[in-house]
């Protein structure tokens, strides 16, 4: 059983549920068998009427998958002439200050991915009048959690074949200056159910850009992968803590556990919480005896508690286990990506993104409940009542009746 992850996992198995990212039931809403897209598919179009792209010229709903509260996210069909029905994901975010800072800077690292066969493909990003649509490339198989999940652990052999994409993905992250920080399975997704399924790096709403003057110590991602550093707020650079999480997923891969996890730990969450914060602090894990010598070796060199004694990202890529069985063209992916292949340029993203950033909502009767509910949410909903003379009392109450 999978302790930690009923603990830690942002992901919600409910296509109805409201997260806190448009990314945390993604992974396994797209885990969906063909018998269920068939059904999906032949649903009537008066179904999808209030779909926010309903009627739009390239793509029909299919199927909501779920909903947040920043948005909603579908699975549609590709319409265009070229596009053979081939089925889309589009995120819908609403327009206004939902689409943050960091919501542009994911869409221009999803375009700088352009080509590369392990990363989910940005298609293309539009607007409807109340939402930013996100296109993505569509992948059938589930994610890379459930796949280790139903197997217990995966064979090193197996293991081998997800964590050479997976580093090679990550290597191209590094070289455009991107730490990923978000590094964990449930956001590797699978194209689809062959024996060797292709992997397909997902989540980048956490990931930050040296560009960007960006800090790195600002996103923690998925506790039972974060590195020592993240935790007492020491790192100085991102690849260092990437190298880590990425010892934690191959580990979590062979072993079927993470490697602070251990079966005995309590099943309430605040133990367990501190259990793994404690054992990842002191770097307490163990390697099996049973794993292959080239593996320990490379398992005890990327979970070291000091980024500057840890392994590097071209360390792995050289290292005999990871050499071993190299599928053919792999290495040269990060070389052909092109992200002048894109559909739309940078400054077209940009100009998308910009656009949504302006909220369309309008100051009328049918909206003011509305509007009042999202300034009461904030935190300064207090400070802004005391402003008003709403709340103070004694003399500094209500007015008393007008003198004439």
């Amino acid at each position: 059983m999978d302790r930690l992850r009923g603990v830690f996992s942002r992901r919600s198995k409910d296509s109805g549920s409201r997260g806190n990212s448009l990314d945390s039931g993604l992974a396994s809403s797209m885990a969906t068998t063909d018998t269920q897209q068939t059904a999906g598919e032949a649903s009537s179009s008066l179904e999808f009427v209030d779909c926010p792209f309903f009627g739009h010229r390239c793509y029909e709903p299919v199927r909501e998958l779920f909903r947040t509260t920043l948005g909603q996210v579908y699975l549609a069909r590709n319409k265009e002439k070229g596009g053979k029905g081939s089925q889309v994901v589009i995120k819908m975010i609403e327009r206004g200050p939902s689409v943050s800072k960091h919501v542009e800077s994911e869409l221009l690292i999803h375009r700088k991915c352009t080509g590369h066969t392990n990363i989910v493909q940005l298609i293309e990003v539009f607007l409807t009048p109340r939402f930013l649509a996100i296109v993505l490339e569509y992948a059938p198989g589930g994610d890379l959690l459930d796949y280790v999940t139903s197997k217990d652990h995966l064979s090193e052999d197996e293991a081998r074949w997800f964590f050479q994409q997976l580093a090679v993905g990550l290597a191209y992250f590094h070289s455009i200056g991107v730490d990923n920080r978000e590094l964990n399975l449930n956001n590797k997704l699978l194209t689809g159910d062959s024996t060797r399924p292709l992997l397909k790096i997902n989540d980048f709403t956490y990931s930050k850009s040296e560009q960007i003057n960006s800090d790195p110590n600002s996103a923690l991602g998925s506790l039972p992968y974060t590195a020592p550093e993240v935790l007492s707020n020491t790192m100085r650079h991102g690849h260092q803590a990437d190298v880590w999480s990425l010892g934690v997923a191959l580990y979590k891969m062979c072993v079927g556990l993470y490697p602070f996890e251990r079966v005995g730990d309590a099943t309430d969450t605040r133990t367990t919480v501190q259990n793994v914060l404690g054992r990842i602090a002191r770097v307490e894990y163990e390697i099996p005896s049973n794993m292959s010598p080239p593996l320990r070796d490379l398992l005890g060199k990327m979970l070291v508690k000091d980024p500057g004694q840890r392994i590097t990202m071209p360390g792995i890529m050289v290292h005999p286990w990871f050499q071993r069985n190299m599928p053919e063209g792999l290495l040269e992916l990060n070389s052909r990506v092109d992200p002048e292949q894109a559909r739309q340029s940078e400054a077209e993203v940009v100009a998308v993104v910009r656009e949504a950033q302006m909220s369309t909502r309008n100051m009328d009767v049918d909206n003011i409940d509305e509007m009042a509910d999202d300034i009461l949410a904030e935190e300064e909903a207090d400070d802004l009542l005391e402003e008003l003379s709403l709340t103070r009392g004694g003399e500094f109450g209500p007015p008393g009746p007008m003198q004439l």
